[in-house]
């Protein structure tokens, strides 16, 4: 009573923030611009400021395995565009959280969600939004881990987490035009190369791609590849979870496989939109791959659902 609940789905590509009473969202990419150790700019405006400042460092709140303190600006920020404190109710946060968040990192982000002005914070995790009654395997490949998990009836019988998902394909094409053109690139230039890569592949093209890029003598230019010349360094990454997946799966007893190749795979998070991982996950298992149309927000959709 006299609260008002907000859904947040905390990713290390994007921040969404869901308002239950007035059904409004508020979305920010997870970036802060910090010069001298001290955070000036977040989310859109911060990616503006890569090549502006060399005195600039562009830090990612959420990496992998931590979290930073600073992240509290970014949901400070949804919170006013959701004009959070126009309302005498008290704002309260139901989060989605990885599975492998421990009591420690849940501890982590309800002090930096409480110094943010929420109230009362609750979790529930990506695994459980996600899985169904009947046998369910789970992949939910993101920007900084893949985490994956094989459920019946709400008992957990294989899971594994991760690192190899978005951020270390964007290493990969990074390596990769550092070798092809000897300039080196932002890690955002890296994901604006893979996007433009995939949507090329899935039209079963190959383009050319450019951006701006340092080159040994610390001068910007304009550099140019082949979308086709980036691939063997995203397809290395989605072949190591289509390995792990073999391996989650090659755990499971017989009776467990042919259930689950009956009932399909589900694959969501922002990975799930880069060509080829649902081609290989195909290919490796002989199943149907379901996905939705954007498997980025079936985190927060699913919350949506839930709280009705």
């Amino acid at each position: 009573m006299f609260e008002r609940w907000f859904l947040l789905d905390a990713g290390a590509y994007e921040l969404r923030l869901h308002d239950c009473s007035k059904h409004t969202d508020a979305k920010t990419r997870t970036i802060v611009a910090v010069k001298n150790n001290q955070p000036l700019f977040y989310g859109q405006e911060a990616i503006s400021c890569i090549y502006q400042d060399p005195l600039m460092q562009i830090r990612y709140p959420i990496w992998e395995d931590s979290v930073d303190s600073m992240i509290h600006s970014l949901i400070e920020n949804c919170m006013n565009v959701l004009q959070a404190d126009q309302s005498l109710l008290k704002p309260c946060i139901w989060m989605a959280v990885p599975n492998w968040y421990d009591e420690a990192y849940r501890t982590k982000w309800q002090h930096i969600l409480l110094d943010s002005g929420i109230k009362k914070v609750k979790f529930i995790t990506n695994m459980d939004l996600l899985q169904t009654k009947e046998a369910c395997f789970l992949i939910h490949a993101g920007h900084s881990y893949t985490e994956m998990g094989i459920y019946v009836n709400g008992t957990c019988r294989s899971y594994k987490k991760i690192f190899f998902a978005g951020s270390r394909m964007d290493e990969q094409i990074k390596r990769i035009v550092a070798t092809k053109t000897n300039c080196l690139i932002s890690n955002e230039d890296a994901m604006a190369l893979k996007k433009a890569a995939s949507d090329a592949f899935w039209k079963n093209q190959n383009v050319r791609l450019s951006c701006t890029a340092l080159d040994r003598y610390q001068h910007m230019q304009r550099i140019s590849i082949s979308a086709w010349d980036l691939w063997p360094g995203m397809e290395m990454i989605e072949q190591q979870i289509v390995l792990w997946a073999k391996q989650c799966f090659k755990e499971q007893p017989l009776q467990m496989k042919e259930a689950l190749l009956k009932n399909g795979f589900l694959l969501s998070g922002g990975l799930a939109h880069c060509f080829g991982l649902r081609q290989l996950l195909e290919q490796a298992f002989g199943c149907t791959i379901l996905h939705t149309n954007m498997p980025e927000y079936d985190i927060i959709n699913t919350m949506k659902e839930l709280k009705g």
